[in-house]
Order: structure tokens, then sequence, then C-alpha cells
């Protein structure tokens, strides 16, 4: 292809090795996967997979945090935050 572009990524070695050996598996190249890729982008317009917020946000997480924010708010919650000696 006379008009490709080139494009420039930065990773994890340890990530892309992983990927690349994942790809030579399914008979693919980095190329062809981000070209899939792109393409999939453009004909749904959206990211052709689901992205999720980091575990921390998930529902037992937040759960536990309202929980320990009313019980803080009943005066339940701990005076200090143990990095200091209380003086």
């Amino acid at each position: 292809m006379a008009n490709d572009t080139k494009v420039t990524a930065r990773m994890d070695p340890e990530l892309k090795n992983e990927a690349e050996a994942l790809l030579d598996d399914m008979g693919l190249n980095f190329s062809v996967w981000i070209t899939l890729a792109t393409k999939a982008l453009v004909n749904q317009k959206k990211i052709p997979f689901e992205i999720k917020a980091s575990p921390f946000f998930s529902q037992a997480n937040t759960a536990e945090l309202k929980k320990r924010f009313a019980d803080y708010k009943k005066g339940k919650g701990i005076s200090s935050h143990g990095l200091l000696e209380d003086k």
C-alpha cells in the first residue's frame, strides 16, 4: 500500500510481547490489529470494545465507601488517620 501512514505508540514491553504472541497465534500482527480496530472504530462510531472504570469504583467498593462516609457523619469514624502520632 503506497499511501500508508506510519503510526507509533509506546507501551510496556511485556504487554507488547504478550499481545504479539496472541496475535501471532491468530495469524495477525500489530499492524493488521490496529487497522481492524481502527476500521471498527470508524464504522461503529464508538470504541469497539467495553471500557470499564478501575476496580476501585466497583459496586462493592462504592457501597463500602458510602457506608464508611455515613458512619463518619454519625461520629463513628476514626479520629486519627494513623499516619502521625497523637500529641
